[in-house]
C-alpha cells in the first residue's frame, strides 16, 4: 500500500532541482510524528532514537553525497521526501539499495564452476 501511495503522490509533482548538497529535512518534526504513530500502534515511543538514527544517516550522506550521480541523488531525494515524511534514513537506504552510495564496488562475478555444472 505504501508503494501505491508513493506512486500516486509522485504524479503531478513539480520537478525538483538537483541538489549539490544533502537536502535539509526537519528531523524533529519527523520524529515527533513517528513517536505519535508508535504510540497509536501501542509500540514504545522513543523520539530520541529516531533523532539519533536520522542524524547518523545525515552524517553518512554528507560524506558520500557528491560521489553519487546527480540522477540517482534526484531520484532518491524525491522518494525520501514525498508525502511529508522527509527522512535521511530513507534517503540513505534508497542510495544503498541501488548501490549508488558506493559506485566503486564491482558487481559480484559468477563462479565458473557453477556455470560448468549447469552446462552438463
Amino acid at each position: 500500500m505504501k508503494a501505491a501511495f508513493l506512486a500516486l503522490s509522485l504524479v503531478g509533482q513539480p520537478p525538483l532541482p538537483i541538489s549539490e548538497s544533502v537536502p535539509n529535512f526537519d528531523i524533529k518534526a519527523l520524529c515527533v510524528d513517528v513517536s505519535a504513530d508508535d504510540k497509536a500502534s501501542g509500540l514504545p515511543q522513543d523520539a530520541s532514537k529516531c533523532v539519533s538514527d536520522e542524524t547518523a544517516a545525515r552524517q553518512q550522506l554528507d560524506s558520500i553525497w557528491l560521489t553519487v550521480p546527480a540522477g540517482s541523488r534526484e531520484t532518491c531525494e524525491i522518494l525520501a521526501g514525498t508525502a511529508g515524511a522527509q527522512s535521511y534514513v530513507e534517503l540513505l537506504t534508497c542510495l544503498q539499495m541501488n548501490r549508488w552510495d558506493s559506485p566503486q564496488v564491482a558487481p559480484p562475478q559468477r563462479r565458473k564452476q557453477a556455470s560448468k555444472t549447469l552446462e552438463n
